[in-house]
């Protein structure tokens, strides 16, 4: 050994063979490119690797330094050679000729992740750019997006983790994130910019967005035409973005773009000012989609990290109607809007029904109201098919409401602040009315000339968009009152005086605050 000197005594001659070794320190020269070990108990080191002979005699652990590499400045021409038309330096430059770990550079953790592909561009210099609009709404994602799409810890640590983790490994999934995040900053500078009177347009273009989420959606049907037990986890991932990206876009005017059939709900409501004010229904069919990935494939994501999303605690024997008592309630303490729609929810649901009574003991068939469907749905468009249809969309809409009076007169000892309102209103699945909905009533919003029993569905339906605008999050506020001033345009426009009455309670609710 380079560092000590051994010798080996003897305790005696005729003994066993039994050795101590004696140690004592040998000259040397010093050391500069000693183990840290050494270096701290300032003694010789032989630089032995990847142990040196003190560190293994001890049995301790040895670790070196890292060797320093000698800084050599550039000379003015050979520093031109290796600068990019951009002024900065090429990493090229700095690779080494043995195909090693680039000199002077310091090297990143061992840390096992990836950026996704969507995420640089290549320029052209062949060098790969951050694109720093999708960082912006990465970040964006993380500090306000994830954390404001749920009340509910958990589920909000599926927005904040889980989904994010999916996207990393799932392009498409990352663009859907990205859009999401994109249509929430928007909407949420809006908002402040009309609060404040100041414009302020420190967002990315709603074309870099939209951009996204067609990338996110053409992904994403691929994946969901071949769902398997494999990738249900994934396409239940999708629908949820996809879902949210919905709903925040209806108070996206640019996004709201007229279809094929304009020029015929231009006909039918002569009275809508522009192309913006056109009905749109395509959130609530995809909206139902979830729930068909659901059912398929519920024995999967009841154990998957997604289970937060699909398993709430109680049932709907534990939102059962009960008598109501406004004094024992959280009403004192609610909006004006929650006020008075638990006042009014009752009642109104008892006038949808005692219309339909009385539309269903009208026996003269479809001539007791004015026009004449020149095209049936399947099963046809008959008196009963109707009434079976607005029968079954009554029932769910008696259902949700109780729902929602349920939650209203829960916690009566104490005034809950309104997160736990909102928190319950989650918890009692009120924005699940869409995937309850019978098919028949879908089809009987379908435009006819037919304008009783068109009418009627659309006040129906005014009154389920009532529940979405009870619920205060992000993709959520402001999203629906829209709609609904669409629909008493759309209604206006049949010239059925008796049909709007039963436009004036929904009205009056809108026009009251909802914080």
């Amino acid at each position: 050994m380079d560092e000590y000197t051994a010798e080996l005594v003897f305790s005696d001659p005729g003994a066993d063979d039994q050795r101590v070794l004696k140690r004592h320190r040998a000259r040397h020269t010093k050391s500069r490119n000693g183990c840290y070990p050494c270096k701290s108990r300032r003694v010789k080191c032989d630089e032995l690797q990847p142990a040196c002979g003190t560190c293994s005699s001890r049995g301790e652990p040895c670790f070196y330094p890292r060797p320093r590499i000698p800084s050599k400045k550039l000379s003015r021409p050979r520093r031109e050679e290796v600068e990019n038309n951009d002024g900065s330096l090429s990493t090229d430059s700095f690779a080494p000729s043995d195909g090693g770990q680039p000199l002077g550079l310091i090297q990143p953790l061992g840390i096992s992740a990836t950026l996704p592909a969507i995420f640089s561009s290549q320029s052209n210099h062949g060098r790969a750019d951050l694109a720093m609009n999708d960082l912006k709404l990465l970040q964006f994602f993380h500090l306000h997006t994830a954390k404001q799409m749920s009340l509910h810890p958990r589920r909000t640590m599926v927005w904040q983790r889980i989904i994010p983790e999916l996207g990393t490994k799932h392009g498409y999934l990352m663009h859907l994130l990205l859009a999401l995040g994109g249509i929430h900053m928007i909407t949420h500078q809006a908002e402040a910019n009309k609060a404040s009177g100041i414009e302020d347009s420190d967002t990315v273009d709603l074309e870099i967005v939209v951009e996204h989420h067609q990338r996110g959606l053409e992904g994403f049907r691929q994946e969901v035409s071949c769902i398997s037990p494999s990738n249900a986890e994934l396409v239940f991932a999708g629908s949820l973005l996809l879902v949210g990206f919905a709903f925040a876009s209806l108070k996206v005017q640019d996004l709201n773009l007229p279809n094929g059939h304009l020029e015929e709900m231009k006909r039918a409501a002569g009275n809508l000012s522009s192309e913006n004010d056109i009905l749109h229904l395509n959130w609530l069919y995809l909206n139902r989609g979830i729930s068909s990935v659901i059912n398929d494939q519920w024995h999967v994501l009841k154990a998957s990290r997604l289970r937060q999303m699909v398993v709430f605690p109680h049932g709907d024997e534990f939102w059962q109607e009960l008598p109501f008592d406004a004094s024992s309630s959280r009403l004192s303490y609610c909006s004006p809007r929650l006020f008075k729609f638990g006042e009014g929810a009752s009642q109104a649901v008892a006038n949808l029904k005692a219309s339909l009574n009385v539309f269903e003991h009208t026996r003269n068939d479809l001539s007791s109201c004015s026009g004449t469907p020149t095209s049936q749905p399947s099963p046809p468009m008959t008196l009963d098919w109707i009434v079976g249809a607005h029968s079954g969309a009554i029932d769910v809409l008696d259902k949700v409401y109780s729902r929602i009076i349920s939650v209203l007169r829960c916690a009566t000892t104490e005034i809950p602040a309104g997160a736990e309102i909102q928190l319950d209103f989650e918890e009692a699945a009120i924005l699940s009315w869409p995937i309850q909905l019978p098919g028949p009533f879908l089809t009987s919003l379908e435009k006819s000339e037919n304008d009783c029993f068109h009418g009627r569905s659309l006040i129906i339906l005014a009154h389920f968009y009532l529940v979405n605008t009870l619920v205060d999050t992000w993709f959520m506020r402001g999203s629906f009152e829209r709609e609904i001033l669409k629909l008493n345009a759309l209604i206006g426009a049949l010239n059925e005086s008796h049909l709007s009455t039963f436009m004036l309670w929904p009205n009056d609710i809108m026009k009251l605050s909802p914080t």
